[in-house]
């Protein structure tokens, strides 16, 4: 039996006379209060939450009835943005390198009726068809794969035929095919990882290298009439990608890149003790010292973002499946929007995406919200727990709201609790998340003073423990309040809970 959680209804409480502090947020001195203010908005147009659904690998390999499934779930879940990244070589073909050293006078065919581009084209249809904004991009250059003809691996993506083949791709897929939906490209996955490698792996990437190639694919963009497509500025993995790539861009690349975009997988410590709020929070002051845009015509996100305790040596996270995992990812999306992050992509959606082929065998990568593989793990095809987290916040959390977040009173136990609010621009609606990462319960008077319509409030309390599915097998609330979210609202929190207040049903 579920154990019900201490909830009061205090009712509506006036609006309090507040100093603004030096970055225009109040400074909460009361440690049990969790009121949202004009004064706590931290971003005017948040760009919202989703998903890496990227070009699966092996259609084949699905269950029957498999891509409905998928289908099914991504309506679900509300995600306002994708990451979907292909490989170049499932659909370049008949390369010829003329027996020369020259590499411009190469030459190749595409091949876009295969069935990798024709999943391709399956998700850029259902993101058009359903206003979800694609980051688009390849993993890596022609070759890391074996397919070692094309020379590519000295020069990179630097490599002047990276700029010709992304041209092409994008202006099939944009100009051609009519998939505005595609707001960014990647050039190419965590180069500072490619970089990081060594000759053993025989990847010799480098900033210059990779800002070079970013300068080429720019120019042959615009060329064709693409200087709407942004190019994704970094998307480094770690802090210390970031430190590399981002600053550097801040400093010499502005015009060249779209976004401030990284990969985070943090530890749960790092997670758990706020210090991920922290780490972003300075990078992002230091990035601004350079680029006075940030925050306002170019924003920041996250790229690829999941938990690094768990992961295996395939590449696999052993923790998707429970409760903790779901908390953690809950707390994780607070404190990375409080500290400015604009907008966020889970890694990741579907195990049935990505493999890794090892020693002759072939290994799903084990990362996502479920499994839509014929030969899944004993339950992966059920939603896992941080499906049902992720949702919620991807419906709460809407592309275009305003993100409020007061600064909270420093004390230990506030080390461990965050909350954020949120409401669109036409107060049609809104709510508010908290997460009690800590080992004791907390309690909380929660108030938002923006003005939200309707007339009744639902919450979800999520643990191991309370929270609860429909028939559907997705997420219901565990209590609907007949008062207006603009109440104000006690409650008592365990530990390693998330809970969701909202106008309307997520």
């Amino acid at each position: 039996m579920i154990k019900p959680l201490k909830l009061a209804l205090l009712g509506v409480v006036g609006l309090l006379s507040l100093s603004a502090c030096s970055q225009g947020r109040r400074k909460v001195t009361d440690k049990a209060e969790v009121h949202f203010y004009k004064e706590d908005i931290n971003q005017q147009s948040f760009g919202g939450l989703g998903v890496e659904w990227g070009a699966y690998e092996d259609t084949d390999k699905l269950i029957e009835g498999g891509w409905d499934l998928v289908l099914k779930h991504m309506d679900h879940l509300g995600a306002a943005r994708i990451r979907l990244m292909i490989n170049y070589d499932w659909f370049c073909q008949n390369f010829d390198d003329k027996g020369d050293f020259d590499k411009t006078n190469d030459t190749w065919t595409y091949n876009y009726t295969n069935k990798y581009a024709k999943n391709m084209i399956e998700i850029l249809e259902y993101c058009q068809t359903h206003n979800i904004d694609v980051a688009f991009g390849a993993w890596n250059v022609i070759g890391t794969l074996g397919n070692d003809v094309w020379n590519m691996m000295d020069e990179v993506t630097s490599d002047i035929r990276w700029a010709k083949i992304s041209a092409d791709t994008l202006d099939f897929l944009v100009n051609k095919k009519g998939f505005t939906c595609i707001k960014w490209f990647v050039s190419s996955n965590e180069p500072n990882w490619l970089g990081a490698q060594g000759a053993s792996k025989n990847f010799n990437n480098t900033y210059e290298k990779w800002a070079q190639g970013v300068k080429n694919v720019r120019k042959a963009f615009d060329e064709i009439g693409l200087q709407k497509v942004g190019i994704v500025g970094g998307d480094t993995t770690g802090f210390e990608g970031c430190e590399e790539y981002l600053l550097n861009i801040s400093k010499g690349l502005k015009k060249e890149v779209a976004d401030y975009g990284a990969h985070l997988y943090l530890s749960n410590i790092m997670v758990d003790r706020g210090q991920m709020y922290d780490g972003i929070v300075d990078l992002y002051s230091r990035i601004k010292k350079n680029d006075k845009r940030l925050g306002k015509t170019i924003q920041a996100d996250i790229w690829e973002a999941g938990l690094r305790d768990g992961k295996t040596a395939l590449d696999c996270q052993t923790l998707i499946g429970t409760a903790n995992y779901a908390v953690r990812m809950t707390d994780y999306t607070l404190q990375a929007l409080a500290a400015g992050i604009n907008g966020i992509c889970y890694w990741d959606f579907d195990d049935a995406m990505h493999f890794m082929y090892t020693n002759n065998s072939v290994t799903p990568k084990e990362w996502g919200m479920f499994s839509s593989l014929a030969e899944a793990s004993a339950g992966a095809q059920e939603l896992r727990p941080w499906y049902h987290t992720s949702s919620l916040l991807c419906h709460l959390f809407k592309k275009g709201n305003k993100i409020l977040s007061p600064v909270m009173a420093e004390d230990d136990e506030n080390q461990t609790f965050r909350s954020v609010a949120t409401v669109s621009q036409d107060g049609k609606q809104g709510g508010f998340a908290a997460v009690n990462a800590g080992f004791k319960s907390v309690t909380k008077n929660f108030f938002l003073t923006e003005k939200v319509e309707g007339e009744q409030t639902y919450v979800y309390i999520f643990n191991e423990n309370s929270y609860r599915l429909g028939d559907d097998g997705y997420i219901i609330p565990n209590y609907v309040i007949d008062k207006s979210i603009n109440n104000e609202f006690k409650l008592e929190i365990p530990s390693s809970t998330a809970v969701v207040f909202s106008n309307e049903r997520l």
